[in-house]
């Protein structure tokens, strides 16, 4: 199973400091069995700021950038290409909620 991921797990210990930390917090409330990955680059100076969000069936079902250190805006991708970008947490949340949901 974790050979399949694209990222590194990301738990419920890991924190940015930044807002993404709250949406991933209520998230894992609201989801039951909901996984969260971070991208893992080679590069230092390569952006670090993607998450993946899924379960044991498909890891990257919903995909959220973050600015630095989990600062808003958040772009919100799913896995049918639709986008949003929001600076709201709870509006993250809801609609990474619903997206996880629909399958």
């Amino acid at each position: 199973m974790i050979e399949d991921m694209r990222g590194r797990p990301w738990t419920k210990a890991d924190r940015t400091g930044g807002l993404i930390d709250e949406v991933f917090s209520e998230l894992r409330e609201l989801v039951p069995g909901v996984i969260i990955e971070r991208l893992e680059v080679t590069h230092p100076a390569d952006d670090d700021n993607v998450y993946f969000i899924g379960d044991q069936h498909q890891f990257d079902r919903v995909q959220v950038d973050t600015y630095r250190d989990g600062q808003p805006s958040f772009l919100i991708e799913n896995e049918n290409g639709l986008r949003h970008e929001t600076t709201d947490p709870t509006e993250a949340v809801s609609l990474i909620r619903n997206w996880l949901q629909q399958s």
